[in-house]
């Protein structure tokens, strides 16, 4: 099952903002090379950052849940999956090191509740968690959690030995 990531208003927003300060200011720059080439630089490290985590698209198959951005993936193994539920994560979560608007919500969070988790979604309603046998957490968010959610449940209980 595959499923898209849908970006919130706010994301959209942020996102759109950072790109168009960072072309107004290399259009305002051209006068001055090392102003122009530090707005420059600073401008393809957003693209290629926002190409790397940007949350893209969810998949999930018999042997992994798949978090895909345009340039990488997060692959989740199935067998390793504790459980899975519907999460919404809070405005009270701590970014760490990642985004929290810009191209998504991406990287290393903290929540009161649940402690440390990697995210990966686009609008925080759309969000699931998935807690490994490891103690890692994952939110990933995508258009239908809920089918997703279901989904990999039924991926889960075919994984179980029947007695």
């Amino acid at each position: 099952m595959k499923n898209k990531i849908v970006y919130s208003k706010y994301v959209i927003a942020v996102t759109a903002i950072a790109y168009g300060i960072f072309f107004i200011g290399c259009i305002l720059t051209l006068h001055d090379k090392p102003l122009f080439y530090t707005f420059l630089a600073a401008f393809l490290i957003a693209i290629i950052t926002g190409l790397m985590f940007g949350p893209w698209y969810i998949r999930a198959d018999k042997d992994y849940v798949i978090a895909r951005s345009i340039l990488k993936s997060k692959k989740i193994p199935v067998r390793d999956i504790e459980s899975i539920e519907l999460f919404q994560p809070t405005m009270g979560a701590v970014r760490i090191l990642g985004s929290g608007g810009f191209m998504g919500y991406w990287g290393m969070f903290k929540e009161g509740d649940i402690g440390r988790y990697r995210a990966f979604y686009g609008k925080a309603s759309d969000c699931f968690l998935i807690r490994m046998k490891n103690g890692e957490k994952y939110v990933p968010g995508c258009e239908t959690p809920n089918k997703m959610v279901e989904h990999i449940k039924s991926l889960l209980a075919a994984l179980k030995p029947e007695n």
